[in-house]
C-alpha cells in the first residue's frame, strides 16, 4: 500500500468510513510503521483545531468590523491560540513535567528512548494459533504505547509475560517494558527487564546490543557507574550502530570513575 493509498485509509478512518477488517489491516500498518501513526494523531489535531476554530468564528463572515479591536480578537482567538500551543507542546513531549521536579538525570544519559526502538512481532509466522495469537497481541500491546497510553501497554505486556511466551516473544515484550519504564523514569525497573534480554540467547546480535545500551543509560541514571560501564562497553564492542555513541560515554564515564581512556583503550588494541 503507498503512502497516498494509507494517508486515504487515515481520512476514512476518521470519518468512519472503514470496515472492521480494513481497520485491523490499518492498525498493522500503524505498528510496522509508526509514522503512519504520527500522521493519523496529525489529522486529529488539525479537524480538532479546524473545528474549534469555527466554533469560536474566528473568521467568521458575520464579525461587525467596527467592534475587530485587538482585545476582542484576542479574547476570541484564546481557545484556538492555546490549542495550537497545546499540539506543539504535546509534540515535543512533556515528559519533564509529568514525572515531577523529584526526578535527576544523569546529563550524560539519554533523556527519552524512542518509541520507534520498541519490536514488534512477525505475525505472519506459521508457528502454531497460539504462537501467532501471541504474536498479534504483543502489536497490540505495541500499538497502546504509540496511542500514548504507556500504562496500558505497559499492563498488557505484563499480562502477556505470564502466559509462557516463547524466548523471543519474551525478550521483544521485556526489551519494550523497559522503553517504556526508561522514558516514565523509572529507572529500576527498566534496569530488572533490560537485564533480562542481555541474558537472553534467543535474538541476534544486534538487538542484544540495543539492550545493553540502554540498560548502560539505566544504570546511568541510578549512580551504578561501574556498572554502566560494563554494560555501555558489552555496546561498544558489539561493533553496531552504537559503537559511535557508546565510545564517547566510555570515555565520558572513564573520567569520571579516574580510568584509562576508552579511547586510549581502543587505539592500544589496534597495535
Amino acid at each position: 500500500m503507498s503512502e497516498k493509498e494509507i494517508y486515504r485509509e487515515i481520512t476514512r478512518y476518521i470519518d468512519g468510513d472503514l470496515s472492521k477488517e480494513e481497520v485491523e489491516n490499518l492498525w498493522a500498518q500503524f505498528v510496522d510503521n509508526p509514522e503512519y501513526y504520527k500522521w493519523f494523531e496529525t489529522e486529529l489535531h488539525l479537524r480538532d483545531l479546524a473545528k474549534k476554530a469555527s466554533e469560536s468564528n474566528i473568521h467568521s463572515i458575520h464579525s461587525d468590523s467596527e467592534h475587530d479591536t485587538p482585545e476582542s480578537f484576542w479574547k476570541s482567538s484564546t481557545g484556538w491560540i492555546l490549542a495550537v500551543a497545546a499540539a506543539v507542546l504535546i509534540s515535543f513531549g512533556l515528559q519533564f513535567f509529568s514525572t515531577g521536579d523529584t526526578i535527576i538525570y544523569h546529563p550524560d544519559s539519554i533523556s527519552q528512548i524512542d518509541l520507534n526502538e520498541m519490536s514488534g512481532s512477525d505475525i505472519l509466522r506459521s508457528e502454531g494459533d497460539v504462537s501467532q495469537t501471541m504474536d498479534i497481541e504483543i502489536n497490540r500491546a505495541l500499538a497502546s504505547a504509540y496511542q500514548d497510553d504507556p500504562d496500558g501497554a505497559i499492563r498488557k505486556f505484563r499480562a502477556l509475560l505470564l502466559q509462557d511466551p516463547d524466548p523471543q516473544q519474551k525478550a521483544r515484550m521485556e526489551l519494550n517494558l523497559g522503553i517504556l519504564y526508561y522514558n516514565m523514569a523509572d529507572y529500576e525497573q527498566a534496569k530488572v527487564f533490560f537485564e533480562s534480554v542481555t541474558m537472553t540467547e534467543a535474538m541476534n546480535k544486534f538487538f542484544t546490543e540495543k539492550a545493553w545500551w540502554f540498560l548502560g543509560n539505566a544504570y546511568l541514571n541510578l549512580e551504578m557507574l561501574e556498572e554502566a560501564r560494563e554494560a555501555v562497553n558489552n555496546a561498544y564492542t558489539s561493533g553496531g550502530r552504537y559503537v559511535d555513541p557508546a565510545l564517547s560515554l566510555l570515555n565520558k564515564l572513564d573520567e569520571e570513575l579516574g580510568n584509562e581512556s576508552a579511547q586510549t583503550e581502543a587505539e592500544m588494541s589496534e597495535n
